[in-house]
């Protein structure tokens, strides 16, 4: 089976996000884009994942579910998840790793949990924006050890990137890497005989979502197919013009 998937998706849950950018509005716009699974993937909190299961349902979407974690070097990294419930697993340990610094709304940027038809539920006070205090190098077997799988986000990024932040790629980077739709066939080049490659939307606003996204060839939609399907390279990045 082939999915077409876009894997990095931020709600408004995100301080950087669009306020637009609710978990029923990301399905309706993942709808339209074409696109057959998604995962919505906040930054540091997966507290608006069980609103986008349910909108997800009722497009008729696969989903994955996670979060964009932050390392200690300011090293952004995907973590996605089979179910909303571990993805909360997950992310109430992570939130005790964020710096106790109140959010700012004005100046930083609204941080709403929202329910399947937009309401809000409550604001999260604790800024979602900042660097957690897990180094990179514990990540990824933190990530596994909770059931989930670890992608380091946006290699190539000029900020943010493990290739930016470390100068160069360690081994605990793992075998599957997000690469930037704007530097595809550079990285393809440099890393596509070693590694598997993704590219996703990191789309903050709805009309950004499936403008990069991977064609996935796996036995089914589970966690465990697709890590496979992605671990034998059964992945095509692909792109819209």
């Amino acid at each position: 089976m082939k999915f077409l998937c876009d894997f990095h998706l931020h709600s408004c849950l995100s301080p950087c996000g669009s306020l637009d950018s609710s978990p029923a509005s990301i399905a309706r716009a993942a709808k339209a884009a074409g696109l057959d699974a998604v995962a919505l993937t906040d930054h540091n909190s997966a507290l608006n994942t069980p609103a986008f299961a349910a909108c997800c349902r009722r497009e008729n979407l696969h989903a994955l579910y996670g979060m964009e974690i932050c390392t200690t070097e300011e090293i952004h990294c995907l973590a996605l998840f089979e179910t909303p419930e571990a993805a909360l697993g997950f992310g109430t340990h992570l939130y005790d790793h964020l710096p106790d610094f109140r959010n700012i709304p004005g100046k930083l940027g609204d941080q709403p949990v929202v329910d399947e038809n937009d309401i809000i539920l409550e604001l999260v006070e604790r800024y979602l924006g900042n660097s957690t205090d897990i180094p990179f190098s514990h990540l990824p077997g933190l990530v596994a050890a909770h059931g989930g799988l670890f992608i380091p986000a946006h290699i190539d990024r000029a900020s943010s990137g493990v290739l930016t932040q470390l100068g160069s790629l360690p081994p605990e980077s793992g075998p599957i890497l997000e690469v930037t739709r704007h530097h595809l066939r550079d990285m393809q080049a440099t890393y596509g005989a070693t590694h598997t490659l993704v590219t996703f939307s990191d789309a903050h606003h709805p009309c950004d979502i499936g403008r990069a996204a991977t064609l996935i060839e796996a036995e089914s939609f589970s966690l465990h197919a697709l890590r496979e399907a992605l671990l034998s390279r059964h992945a095509t990045p692909f792109v819209r013009s």
